[in-house]
């Protein structure tokens, strides 16, 4: 080919690529509506299975998945995400190791301390992303959902045990609580709703109530009204301008 033809030949670029954690095209795998799905499915989980060993078995899987997606979604460093890789089976395995020791309490702590590990380190990693990294989007709206949910699941894994390290019931109505009965008592004692149909028995768990009540309002009036405020002027602004709006 000659210069001149080669000077005439129009010149072909190729357009830049999103880039995901660990240098993937970021889908939706990679997304924070996949760690929010999961997160819901957990709730059901325990809802369904909590009262049973194996059952808590199954909600520390969902929730180590949960939060090995949210790692990636948040794009932490590599390192990290060895650490993770590295971590997040041993974890799981304990997990299993504790159905087969037969003993429930000794089951119950241990799965426990397990979920309460991952819902500590997944809204870390979220909230770390968001800060940092991320334009305002419906993805940066569905990570703050994520930690408001993730908020409820750590106090209610604290509620539950509370109980098991005292060795005493946690409510005063029940002697016996289920698993969907400390998630139901977050939720309500995060939202604010007091329905008064449960109430910590333990001083600890009083504090415990009330310093998730106070988080949760502050998180919720400022974070996230935030996010959805921002969010909707940013389209607005995109609107008005023509632009496509970003998703």
């Amino acid at each position: 080919m000659s210069d001149e033809q080669s000077a005439s030949a129009p010149i072909r670029t190729v357009p830049h690529k999103v880039e995901g954690p660990l240098g993937r095209r970021r889908r939706f795998a990679d997304s924070y509506g996949l760690v929010l799905l999961l997160l819901v499915i957990s709730y059901f989980c325990d809802a369904a299975l909590g009262d049973y060993t194996w059952g808590r078995v199954i909600v520390v899987f969902v929730l180590a998945a949960a939060t090995w997606l949210a790692l990636r979604a948040s794009q932490v460093e590599r390192r990290a995400m060895r650490i993770a890789q590295a971590l997040i089976p041993v974890l799981c395995v304990v997990a299993v190791a504790s159905l087969l020791i037969g003993q429930e309490n000794v089951a119950h702590a241990v799965t426990g301390a397990i979920s309460l590990v991952l819902v500590i380190v997944a809204p870390i990693a979220i909230g770390w992303h968001l800060a940092r990294r991320m334009a305002l989007s419906s993805e940066t709206f569905l990570g703050a959902v994520c930690v408001y949910l993730l908020i409820a699941q750590l106090f209610a894994t604290l509620f539950a045990l509370t109980a098991v390290i005292a060795g005493q019931p946690f409510f005063v109505q029940t002697s016996h609580p289920t698993a969907i009965d400390y998630i139901y008592f977050s939720f309500v004692t995060m939202t604010t709703v007091g329905f008064g149909d449960f109430t910590s028995a333990l001083n600890v768990g009083r504090m415990l109530a009330m310093t998730e009540a106070v988080f949760g309002q502050l998180y919720l009036i400022t974070v996230v009204s935030l996010v959805v405020q921002n969010l909707g002027t940013k389209r607005q602004q995109q609107k008005v301008a023509g632009k496509p709006p970003q998703t």
